[in-house]
């Protein structure tokens, strides 16, 4: 801070002479708010930042700091910032270092130190793109069935295949067999007509539904 640069009050008094009422309480409020900025060491008079302190305290927005009519706030933050040597935008966060930055930071090569860091580098993007391969990774089976428009020489024709078809014929002897009224018979077991539950001497052997699904199934297969 230079004794040479204007007080902010100066200016305070000057953008309140010819103010409204409500006008004058939120520069105060402005130059309240700066003037603990400047106590606490901070640099920072930026519209994002005074703007949300003040309107916490029922003072004018960021956003109304920002529109035309808040051009008197904006002179007060620049004043404040030239007399702090501060700035009027925020700055940018700081990215806080990791393991790997501090690693780079004990070799005192600097060739050694920049082969180092194109390794780290290089690592970080694998990483990035095996994240990416993840979140992608999910595969999706159309299985609606395939149309094509006649006559149009850009249709697609996909042909879906049923999943009965891929049953062998042994597979589906299986489950006649199972069935069957040979081995129903063989096996003491009994079915009920409508439910399709296979049971046994008042136990259920295969709950409902059982012999209807079979059969379903094998219906199926003979269209």
């Amino acid at each position: 801070m230079s004794p040479t640069k204007p007080s902010p009050e100066t200016l305070l008094a000057a953008l309140q002479q010819d103010a409204s009422t409500r006008t004058r309480q939120s520069l105060t409020l402005i130059h309240e708010i700066c003037s603990e900025q400047h106590a606490n060491g901070s640099k920072d008079f930026s519209v994002a930042t005074i703007g949300k302190l003040s309107s916490g305290r029922g003072g004018p927005s960021p956003q109304a700091i920002r529109n035309v009519s808040g051009e008197h706030y904006r002179a007060l933050l620049s004043a404040w910032a030239s007399y702090a040597d501060g700035a009027t935008r925020k700055p940018p966060a700081r990215v806080e270092s990791g393991v790997a930055d501090d690693v780079l930071d004990m070799i005192p090569d600097a060739a050694v130190r920049a082969l180092v860091g194109s390794f780290l580098a290089e690592n970080r993007k694998l990483k990035a793109e095996n994240m990416l391969l993840k979140t992608q990774s999910n595969v999706v089976i159309d299985r609606r069935p395939a149309i094509a428009l006649s006559g149009s020489p850009t249709s697609t024709v996909v042909q879906v295949i049923p999943p009965l078809s891929t049953l062998m014929p042994l597979e589906v002897d299986a489950l006649r067999h199972a069935i069957s009224d040979e081995q129903l018979k063989n096996m003491g077991w009994t079915v009920d007509a409508k439910t399709g539950r296979v049971s046994k001497g008042g136990h259920a052997i295969f709950r409902a539904g059982f012999v209807t699904a079979i059969n379903k199934v094998l219906d199926a297969l003979k269209n």
